[in-house]
């Protein structure tokens, strides 16, 4: 007798979604593949994976309950409680946290027509915001922070070298904090019809884990990431 072939269908996490979703859990206002268009015609210049803003006086259940505001992963992602964060954020599944030329190669322009397009600086503080960004990955003024974050499997020692104040989040870390949200604040989110669908799916993810190792373990799977 031939045995039938499983033709079960795998499971798949977007990464990009994923990382997604940790920004949204944090406070941060996003803009997926924000696109830096050419001069004249031709292909995009390149494209930042998540553009993302935070105000520092987020405070999530501050009217339902001032004794549990939903905790942020403040060190992880340095958070700052008086900036307002901007952040340029470089996502990749399965390599290293990773910052690409178009962000590091002062040269090609990239941030400056980025920071023209977010129009969080007047014209005239562009110049000077993009060459500390280009020189140390980040620009502080006031009371507004810009920066680049870098997303990936493992940490690049290339990037703490280089850029040692830029912010590497690596995949089962974050994976690790967006677990222990769902899973303390089940209650409170049971209602999630209006989340997309990559979202709904880490929430049944982690609704159906036995424990954070077993949710962690199944999200990489499903993003398709394997050890470094």
């Amino acid at each position: 007798m031939n045995r039938v072939p499983d033709r079960r269908v795998v499971e798949h996490l977007d990464s990009e979604k994923v990382a997604y979703w940790y920004f949204r859990l944090n406070g941060f206002f996003q803009i997926e593949n924000f696109v830096v268009h050419p001069e004249r015609r031709g292909g995009q210049r390149t494209d930042a994976d998540l553009l993302a803003v935070r105000f520092p006086f987020r405070a999530e259940r501050l009217f339902d309950d001032p004794s549990d505001i939903m905790a942020d992963d403040v060190q992880r992602l340095s958070l700052s409680c008086d900036l307002i964060d901007i952040v340029i954020a470089e996502v990749k599944t399965n390599q290293p946290c990773t910052l690409n030329g178009p962000w590091t190669r002062q040269d090609r322009q990239n941030v400056h027509r980025v920071l023209a397009a977010i129009g969080c600086l007047p014209p005239d503080r562009i110049e000077a915001a993009a060459a500390d960004i280009y020189r140390a990955g980040f620009h502080c003024s006031d009371a507004l922070r810009i920066r680049l974050v870098a997303v990936g499997r493992d940490r690049s020692q290339d990037i703490a070298t280089a850029y040692p104040e830029v912010t590497q989040l690596i995949w089962s870390e974050m994976l690790a904090f967006i677990g222990d949200r769902f899973h303390r604040y089940r209650q409170q989110k049971t209602q999630v019809d209006q989340w997309d669908p990559e979202g709904r799916k880490i929430k049944r993810l982690a609704d159906r884990s036995n424990d954070a190792a077993e949710f962690i373990g199944h999200a990489l799977q499903m993003m398709g990431v394997r050890n470094g």
